[in-house]
């Protein structure tokens, strides 16, 4: 789907259908869809589909004419104008586009009057990046393909006069977030046949040769020959080999400054392990590697944008499965940091990797180091499937990490890291055991995460295990890997300051 930028007055316009917007509850339509009406589509005023009309979130109405060249016209519904916000935006603008390959509407235009009245920062990129996220599907293995003839093909963007270069830069983001976005969640719904660790590596190597990032994949021995004990007790038990990646971003004049390090948890399957996860939990377990998904989607973005601001990526990916060489509960391992590990549970598989992802960051001296993960049941016990937890040693990188996906959708609550609660990883035969209680595991899952950063480094743990995967489709989205975490990190690097963190 193409975003094209047309300038030309209304009485111009064509496409299949143009997309206005409307409040619930409004006695007045938004002042650019009743400018237009006077002015260029009569025919609208007296149609009763604007009666039929309610406003309701995500809602559409579309109504009909006479006019050659704008055949229809498709009210989107915005909700209650004191609960608006970037969330429900884009909720509405997904089932818009949802409505558009319903009814196989090829050409969609997109008047910026239309915008007007809504007050909703980087507005013109939320539009284009919910645009696509509302057509995405995933039929890489169907034998009958989705009808490409069902869906846009070309989204016009509608101006009367002349397009600053913020609105053009807008659009360009917005596509590249959408493609980013939509990329993460390609790799999430691959079934674990086919995306394993060696695909990974391979898709990474790709990014890397596209837009000149710094690349490298270590294989089984050595990480074994590394001593990532922690790492090699949860691809044991796997005949899929393991990969450890690395992706390495340095604009121009920045070699030699401290990077932003992103962990992302790759457990490309997950059984359990010896642990073995019961039925009804085991099926989508594809999405245990959702957190290093999120990272593959940011470096397809970070190589369109090109922030100033130097990024390094850690992905530690394995199958976590049971064989007879498998890690056994009571087993101990030796982590990359030296400190041994008691493996009471082989299905708390991610913190095991991800301690010596942490610890081998340090080679790259990082400035701050943010960690992704599906990593606990527990947090979504905790705060449901929309919202995912943040646990950090930082209240400056917390802020930047909330404020970042509050104002792309994403939404992140955070989580204590009390000294109380080390007192349940203390080990009997070992420096630290993998697993507390049940009560408080995500906590606890955060607390050994931290006794494995480099010392006096920002970090700041993302459990994402809820708002990664959507189990049933909904109105926006389809069921599957969903991208989340893609727009917060790509916010991030616009607001962080390595410096003052």
């Amino acid at each position: 789907m193409e975003f094209n930028i047309v300038v030309e007055p209304a009485s111009a316009w064509s496409a299949d259908a143009v997309i206005f917007f409307a409040f619930k509850g409004s006695e007045e339509f938004l002042p650019g869809f009743s400018k237009w009406i006077t002015t260029q589509a009569d025919w609208v005023a007296g149609s009763p589909g604007l009666t039929d009309f309610t406003g309701e979130l995500g809602s559409t109405t579309v109504i009909y004419g006479s006019s050659t060249s704008i055949q229809r016209v498709m009210i989107v519904g915005l909700g209650d104008k004191n609960e608006f916000g970037i969330e429900q935006f884009s909720q509405a603008v997904s089932s818009a586009f949802c409505k558009c390959r319903e009814l196989k509407f090829r050409i969609v235009g997109a008047p910026l009057s239309a915008f007007e009245g809504i007050v909703l920062e980087d507005m013109h990129e939320h539009f284009v990046a919910a645009a696509m996220s509302g057509l995405y599907s995933y039929d890489e293995f169907k034998t009958k393909k989705e009808d490409n003839a069902a869906l846009p093909e070309v989204v016009k963007m509608l101006t009367d006069a002349e397009p600053s270069e913020t609105f053009i830069e807008a659009i360009h983001k917005g596509q590249t977030v959408g493609e980013a976005v939509s990329y993460a969640r390609d790799l999430v719904n691959s079934p674990p046949n086919i995306a394993n660790p060696v695909f990974l590596a391979e898709e990474a190597k790709k990014l890397a040769k596209k837009y000149g990032f710094k690349f490298k994949a270590m294989k089984r021995k050595e990480i074994i020959d590394k001593g990532m004990g922690a790492y090699a007790s949860v691809f044991k038990g796997s005949i899929d080999e393991p990969r450890l990646i690395t992706l390495e971003y340095c604009p121009k004049g920045r070699e030699g400054d401290k990077p932003l390090v992103l962990v992302g948890k790759g457990v490309t399957f997950d059984t359990g392990g010896i642990s073995l996860k019961p039925s009804g939990h085991i099926e989508d377990m594809k999405c245990d590697m959702a957190g290093a998904a999120a990272i593959f989607g940011f470096f397809h973005a970070l190589g369109e944008l090109n922030p100033d601001l130097p990024v390094v990526g850690i992905l530690p990916c394995a199958d976590n499965m049971p064989d007879g060489l498998a890690t056994r509960p009571g087993e101990v391992v030796t982590s990359f940091s030296g400190k041994t590990i008691e493996i009471l549970n082989t299905d708390a598989e991610g913190r095991l990797l991800l301690c010596d992802a942490l610890a081998y960051s340090k080679q790259f001296e990082p400035a701050a180091i943010i960690d992704l993960a599906t990593l606990t049941g527990g947090c979504i016990v905790a705060f449901g499937w929309n919202v995912a937890a943040v646990m950090d040693n930082s209240p400056k990188l917390e802020n930047i990490i909330i404020e970042s996906g509050m104002r792309v959708g994403e939404r992140f609550w955070p989580m204590p890291l009390w000294d109380i609660y080390k007192e349940e990883l203390k080990s009997d035969v070992a420096d630290l055991k993998n697993i507390g209680s049940r009560e408080g595991m995500t906590i606890h899952a955060g607390m050994f995460l931290k006794e494995f950063v480099p010392e006096n480094v920002p970090w700041a743990h993302l459990d994402i295990a809820g708002p990664a995967w959507r189990k049933k489709k909904t109105a926006t989205l389809t069921a599957g890997g969903t991208g989340f975490g893609v727009r917060t990190l790509i916010e991030i690097i616009s607001r962080i300051d390595l410096e003052d963190i």
